[in-house]
């Protein structure tokens, strides 16, 4: 069993609510509430002042995942390893990787997906299918997190939840737009052994000056990883097949 705490935050290119580039203010926001992970949506410049190397360093985190410009990363204390790029079409952005921890390995999915409905609904598809969520070597807890791009009416959410567990917190999930937070567009979702034991949206002046969005914060917990998939007694395993067993 182990807790850590994430925070899953869409820093809009590092520019603030105002549209100008501040990333300042952003690493100040991910400082001062102390998260051992950082999941990263909409990157800034991959060089110059808003790079996501440069809040690296002013957090104090280690960098994991590309720099692509508008893309996802990763900031995190501990190692993470096997990252990989997923396409889900129409701009949409998956990366997905594998977090160490205690040692334990929890799957990571980070993402943004469209605001256009039709091709949210496309996304979400592509999200759900056997090649990403539902390929069957993913057999550890799973952390699911983002900018899904949904209003209250959007297109989408009922096969998340169909499929997915929505973290139990925050209880108040308004995030978007981060002056006047009306509705939940970013998101957690677990699978597997995993549960959240307390969130909140960062709703401090500092944060809904630094970007568009209200990140989320949240102490995880795991448990029984190593189990998660036990093989029936009598059964054989393929050599060829990936070892399902976590940790």
């Amino acid at each position: 069993m182990s807790t850590f705490r994430i925070m899953s935050y869409n820093i809009n290119g590092a520019r603030n609510a105002a549209g100008e580039l501040a990333p300042e203010l952003g690493a100040a926001v991910i400082r001062g509430q102390q998260p051992e992970l950082v999941m990263l949506q909409q990157l800034g410049s991959p060089i110059g002042i808003s790079s996501v190397e440069r809040l690296a360093d002013r957090v104090g985190l280690t960098l994991y995942g590309s720099e692509t410009e508008g893309g996802c990363a990763f900031l995190s204390c501990y190692p993470i390893h096997h990252i990989q790029e997923l396409q889900l079409g129409a701009g949409g952005q998956c990366v997905q990787a594998d977090l160490k921890y205690m040692g334990e390995r929890v799957h990571l999915f980070n993402l943004t997906l469209s605001w256009n409905y039709r091709q949210r609904r496309e996304q979400v598809k592509v999200l759900m299918g056997e090649q990403i969520l539902n390929n069957p070597i993913l057999s550890c807890a799973t952390i699911i997190c983002g900018d899904f791009g949904l209003p209250l009416w959007g297109s989408g959410q009922i096969p998340l939840n169909e499929h997915l567990r929505r973290a139990s917190f925050p209880v108040w999930r308004a995030n978007f737009p981060g002056k006047i937070p009306l509705w939940g567009r970013d998101r957690v979702y677990f699978r597997g052994p995993i549960k959240a034991l307390a969130g909140h949206v960062i709703m401090t002046a500092e944060a809904r000056q630094a970007s568009t969005h209200l990140p989320l914060v949240l102490t995880v917990e795991t448990s029984d990883t190593r189990e998660v998939l036990k093989v029936k007694k009598g059964s054989r395993m393929s050599s060829k097949q990936p070892n399902p067993v976590c940790g």
